[in-house]
């Protein structure tokens, strides 16, 4: 159950009105009533779903009521106590919360570890074995097949007749059945990527609508799936913004002047849904014009920038920062926000790179960070290294494979400077919090996340990537992520003396470690 519908089973049982939960928790009735038809985000406020949860568990009274939601909590739960009963209330509303922070962390881990074995020339294996059948693209204008296997074969088809054109096109993807079809089976999966790289591999485009109504969890392995086709740049991914009720579904795959698959399905009910392979000049014509005109109600999905993309990279994260709100930062090691200007001249130099536009673009994204600080918090999630590894010079510049094209690393003297920089801000601005993290393996990977605005997911590592995502429940999720990350439910929660302390034995650490 999803956060709207256990809201709506608890109001409904407990016989609660929108107006009485909303003056019990502080919240406007009509946004409850909106909470309730999930046309809003799962509250994610952990003091909110705790009052929720006391409320409900006083008015667990009768037997029914018990019955009811015990079937629906882990079994053996006993709920005879009140205090018991509103904890395992609130657990439950929260549940959701937990699995999507599960989900991006293994997003973000999958993203880690990728590396460079991608590449859209085909591999030589794509005529191996079972991998590739004979060519049977049927010559009938129109041609049907059945369930999930008649849509892969209608998919392959489709691919193949797109990589035999002598002239590229932009592909059009749409579909919100259930993609089981092609998860499912391990061996059509290899097959549709290896032909999915002859596509890309004669310049052709794709421009695929994604459905962000599925769980986040769905909706991320669907982007880890694309993400090696998001690195070749030829691909586009949008999204619809609004809720829609997933009764009937649509299949909607177009290659213009070359052929298309559509199919329609009532929810998950797709052993029967016929899939049509169109090769008809004027319906498929049709059909490009029902793509666009459901497209120019779509959203990008995300901004997608590869290495060779820089300048493109620093313009996105000014136009990023320029958005004053709490924000939360994890990167390889600290920011470059927080570094002096005297370790940034040193490292450029060092690096081969004293680069004049880098560094008008860290005084650029310097002075907004300052201004902000005024009025917004920010957070930065920091790895704790072992002492000796900072001594050795072991600790990388954050980001510096992509900024100067090779990793750059800290001198002791300068990790120590940067982090009492950080110490000095913390000291001096309210609203600058630092969390040190220990027990955090190697990650090549940075997340930066704009509360309510959006985030940015960069690959620190070759093949580098950054994705720039704004759409409001992965925004969130990845918010979550952080704050939970970083043991704390939320930014007023962050510990300054203590934090600050923490910090300050770090750094004696280090200087010991340094002999500094």
């Amino acid at each position: 159950m999803k956060f709207n519908e256990k809201l709506d089973f608890l109001m409904d049982i407990t016989r609660t009105t929108n107006s009485a939960l909303g003056h019990r928790v502080k919240l406007d009735p009509s946004y409850i009533s909106r909470l309730r038809r999930g046309q809003r985000n799962a509250v994610k406020d952990e003091g909110i779903i705790r009052s929720m949860a006391e409320y409900f568990a006083r008015r667990f009274t009768a037997d029914y009521q018990m019955k009811a939601l015990a079937e629906r909590l882990e079994k053996g739960t006993d709920l005879s106590d009140e205090g018991a009963r509103s904890l395992y209330i609130a657990k439950w509303l929260a549940d959701e919360k937990s699995q999507e922070i599960r989900a991006i962390g293994g997003f973000l881990e999958s993203l880690n570890r990728m590396g460079s074995e991608f590449s859209v020339a085909p591999s030589s294996q794509g005529k191996a074995g079972q991998m590739e059948t004979e060519r049977d693209i049927p010559d009938d204008d129109i041609s049907v097949y059945i369930g999930p296997e008649g849509k892969r074969r209608a998919a392959v088809m489709f691919l193949q007749e797109v990589i035999e054109q002598d002239n590229p096109r932009t592909l059009l993807l749409y579909s919100d059945e259930a993609t089981d079809w092609m998860t499912q089976d391990q061996q059509f999966s290899g097959r549709w990527a290896e032909l999915m790289k002859q596509v890309l591999g004669k310049g052709n485009r794709v421009r695929i609508i994604h459905t962000v109504s599925r769980d986040l969890d769905e909706m991320l392995r669907a982007t880890h799936q694309w993400m090696p086709l998001y690195m070749t740049g030829l691909i586009e991914p949008y999204y619809y913004p609004r809720k829609r009720d997933g009764i009937f579904r649509q299949t909607l795959f177009v290659a213009p002047g070359v052929s298309a698959v559509i199919s329609s399905s009532v929810g998950s009910s797709v052993e029967s849904a016929p899939n049509l392979l169109v090769r008809r000049k004027d319906v498929l014509a049709s059909y490009e014009i029902q793509f666009n005109q459901y497209l120019a109600q779509c959203r990008p999905l995300m901004q997608i920038l590869m290495d060779r993309d820089r300048d493109s990279h620093l313009n996105m994260l000014a136009g990023f920062e320029s958005h004053d709100a709490n924000s939360l930062i994890r990167s390889e090691s600290l920011s470059f926000l927080t570094m002096p200007e005297n370790i940034f001249l040193n490292i450029s130099e060092r690096a081969g790179a004293p680069d004049s536009a880098l560094a008008r673009y860290r005084s650029q994204r310097t002075a907004t960070f300052k201004d902000n600080l005024r009025t917004s918090f920010f957070g930065e999630i920091i790895p704790e290294f072992p002492p000796e590894d900072v001594a050795d010079g072991k600790v990388k510049v954050s980001f510096s494979d992509m900024m100067y094209g090779h990793p750059v690393y800290y001198t002791a003297e300068e990790y120590i400077q940067h982090l009492e920089n950080i110490l000095h801000l913390m000291d001096k601005c309210e609203n600058f919090h630092v969390k040190l993290v220990g027990g955090i393996s190697d990650i090549n990977y940075m997340l930066y996340v704009k509360e309510n605005h959006g985030a940015i997911v960069s690959k620190t590592s070759a093949p580098y990537v950054v994705l720039y995502v704004n759409e409001t429940n992965m925004t969130a999720a990845f918010w979550d992520f952080l704050s939970d990350m970083s043991g704390i439910s939320g930014y007023t929660d962050f510990d300054r003396s203590e934090e600050s302390e923490r910090l300050r034995r770090y750094i004696d650490r280090i200087k010991k470690a340094a002999s500094y």
